[in-house]
């Protein structure tokens, strides 16, 4: 049996009844389509990401889907649960030797999909080679704790008004140290810290209400499931 995730749009826009009184998702970096994730190295020379995705935590990944969503993800989502995401840089002729390094990744205007009103968020360090980590996968679930743990690159706390911006996140000594060792390629994991209680649910209204999906590059999919 093959599953693939489908993107619910590729343009315009599409409308989904939501349960009022679902699970709340938190969910970070939403509808971030085809943006790329820059990598910025002592302030002068920037590296747009090469490549950027999501893992569920079933090990899904589908390699054209560019989305970096993060979070817990209910409404909308199949499956239905945690996702990790990363972010590729190809580091071309940069051979070490960086005093301070930043990771920017655009946060779109409906990026933020929670009830609370800040995240916090995390980068990791990848041990999944660029390949394996770019390539269709059905249950990698390694790959998905990999992008989750390990050591930490850097970690920022994301706000409900954190909309239409860059989120700017200053690589630790161990994130750094790892950039000027790479040769080639360097990847880094994120996660959203989900130990904390989510914020209250929304008040039940009695009709379901509507969510529009709008953009070109949506964070929610669904399965196909197609008999071999």
């Amino acid at each position: 049996m093959k599953r693939a995730l489908l993107p619910l749009a590729v343009l315009g826009f599409l409308a989904v009844s939501v349960p009022a009184m679902a699970v709340p998702s938190r969910v970070l970096f939403g509808f971030s389509g085809t943006t790329a994730v820059e990598l910025v190295i002592d302030g002068t020379t920037t590296i747009l990401s090469s490549d950027t995705g999501w893992y569920s935590a079933l090990g899904f990944h589908e390699d054209a889907n560019p989305n970096y969503f993060v979070g817990l993800c209910d409404e909308g989502c199949d499956p239905k649960g945690e996702y990790h995401d990363f972010a590729v840089f190809d580091l071309g002729e940069f051979t070490g030797g960086a005093s301070s390094a930043v990771i920017r990744i655009f946060n779109p205007l409906t990026g933020y999909i929670s009830p609370n009103l800040s995240e916090l968020y995390s980068l990791y360090d990848v041990s999944t080679g660029v390949r394996d980590l770019s390539a269709d996968q059905s249950d990698a679930t390694d790959i998905f704790d990999d992008l989750g743990s390990g050591l930490l690159f850097g970690s920022r706390t994301v706000l409900s008004s954190d909309a239409g911006v860059y989120i700017e996140i200053t690589l630790t000594a161990d994130g750094l140290d790892s950039l000027n060792r790479a040769v080639g390629s360097w990847a880094v994991g994120g996660a959203v810290d989900l130990s904390g209680q989510p914020g209250p649910e929304p008040e039940p209204v009695p009709e379901p209400t509507t969510l529009l999906l709008l953009g070109s590059g949506l964070i929610l999919g669904r399965r196909l499931r197609k008999r071999s």
